[in-house]
């Protein structure tokens, strides 16, 4: 389970992540990495980010997973909206699954969602949501076609708006009705 200060708190230029690594080997391997990598994270982005940590798990006063998982299902729940009303683009289907960390059956909320685009002459999504004005990886990058593109959801809530928006805008225009979620 890999964990990012900006999944949680929405604070994209802190570059502040762990991971629980249940494999020795592995675990090991990511260790002597994370040694080599460290002279990229200054102290003072270690400083800051235990600040944010505080006021993160005080001023909510729930615990810091749950503030985490329902932002996420949150955005996740709005993209869906979205795309519900798309015969272009469609994301992938997420089914509820048992979380051993909350010891119950939950939707899954990644931090990426993948958009693929449904219509024969869209083969390359990356460049029909770009024309959108929306930022998204192509597939090929991930060793996927070219009809799917990645977006990330885990930006700042402004950011994540407008992402928001952009897309009820990019449906709205293939339904020629123009309604914003």
């Amino acid at each position: 389970m890999i964990f990012s200060l900006s999944k949680l708190t929405g604070h994209a230029g802190t570059r502040f992540g762990w991971a629980i690594i249940k494999d020795k080997v592995l675990y090991d391997k990511v260790l002597n990495y994370i040694y080599l990598a460290n002279a990229g994270i200054s102290k003072d982005t270690q400083l800051r980010v235990l600040k944010v940590l505080k006021l993160a798990m005080k001023a909510d006063e729930k615990p810091f997973f749950e503030f985490a998982y329902n932002q996420m299902s949150d955005r996740w729940n709005r993209l869906t909206s979205i795309f519900s009303k798309s015969t272009r683009f469609s994301i992938q289907r997420r089914h509820p699954l048992h979380c051993n960390f909350f010891h119950q059956t939950r939707q899954p909320s990644p931090a990426y969602a993948w958009v693929r685009c449904e219509r024969q002459e869209d083969n390359d999504c990356a460049v029909v949501l770009k024309a959108g004005k929306i930022i998204g990886q192509s597939g090929s990058t991930f060793s996927a076609k070219d009809r799917y593109a990645r977006l990330s959801l885990i930006k700042s809530q402004d950011d994540f708006e407008l992402l928001m928006q952009r897309l009820t805008e990019l449906v709205s225009l293939e339904n020629h009705n123009i309604e914003m979620i």
